[in-house]
């Protein structure tokens, strides 16, 4: 059958299977309680045969939103370094869905417990920023609009997961000073993948974790002399008040990187980037234009 020509009652009629079921897959519905199993044999199927959502009648049949969440995760006590952070790759995610037609509605939770704001807003898709692996399980458990997790990583392949290349990146790090065990001072990461594979190769004595009332001049006292990675152009420009920045490397996001001193190294992952690519994939996504078979994790190498 010619790609394009295909319609859900094909698919239907391939599977075996009722064309509500197919309408509620396609279409991302949560009015009937379709097992994850199920959904990617539609979606495989509809793939395989060439189907070719419309997605703007789909939206005038379904009546949708038009709308697409970010969320960030943060813990109530978190610093404003981290939030601000975390701000600068939302409005980079809203300003790439607003160029591809889309209203966004940006969440601040302390609680991916309760979270209902995809039910709520009958949302489209959803970012999710920085979760842990207990609340991502939750809440792909309950929603089937896609979703696409920025800054964390689960050993889930069914979800996309965009960030940086942390091993890929402190390895440079760590060649451009010179140094192969240097210190690393970082945000409170919550994805624990993620604060393993940034703490791993470290001393736990070599390890700054930023939080309200951490002393980073009293680490920073203790490591006089050394050399040392800073994760984030905002807590650079902290550590910049303390030493000498020649003898550190800053990874930075694009959020505030001119803030940083004209010697200060750095290598840049930026959130406009990271952005970029997750909006890139949800509209792989939405018109079942993706690979299958492709990787899901993916990492960003530096700009």
């Amino acid at each position: 059958m010619a790609k394009g020509k295909v319609t859900m009652k094909d698919i239907a009629k391939e599977l075996n299977i009722s064309l509500a079921t197919v309408s509620y897959v396609i279409n991302h519905s949560e009015k009937e309680k379709i097992s994850h199993d199920m959904r990617l044999k539609v979606l495989e199927t509809a793939k395989r045969m060439g189907y070719v959502p419309n997605l703007s009648a789909r939206s005038l049949v379904n009546r949708k939103s038009n709308l697409v969440g970010i969320m960030i995760h943060l813990k109530p006590d978190d610093p404003m370094t981290k939030k601000q952070y975390y701000y600068d790759l939302a409005a980079h995610l809203q300003g790439e869905l607003h160029q591809i037609g889309y209203d966004t509605v940006i969440s601040m939770t302390h609680d991916l417990e309760n979270i209902d704001i995809i039910s709520k807003r009958s949302l489209e898709a959803a970012f999710i920023i920085d979760v842990d692996e207990k609340h991502f399980k939750k809440i792909t458990s309950q929603y089937y609009v896609p979703i696409i997790f920025m800054d964390c990583d689960v050993e889930l392949q069914l979800f996309y997961k965009v960030l940086p290349d942390y091993t890929f990146l402190l390895n440079q790090a760590k060649r451009m000073l010179g140094e192969p065990y240097p210190y690393l001072i970082m945000e409170d990461v919550i994805n624990g993948k993620v604060r393993n594979t940034l703490m791993s190769d470290f001393k736990q004595e070599d390890i700054f974790i930023h939080k309200r009332h951490a002393d980073m001049k009293a680490f920073l006292e203790r490591h006089i002399g050394k050399k040392g990675i800073v994760i984030g152009e905002n807590l650079g420009v902290q550590v910049e008040r303390y030493i000498d920045s020649s003898q550190i490397v800053v990874i930075a996001s694009g959020a505030a990187r001119e803030t940083l001193l004209p010697y200060t190294r750095y290598i840049e992952v930026s959130n406009k980037r990271k952005a970029e690519m997750g909006v890139r994939i949800l509209k792989q996504l939405l018109t079942l234009e993706y690979d299958e078979a492709a990787e899901t994790r993916i990492l960003m190498l530096p700009d």
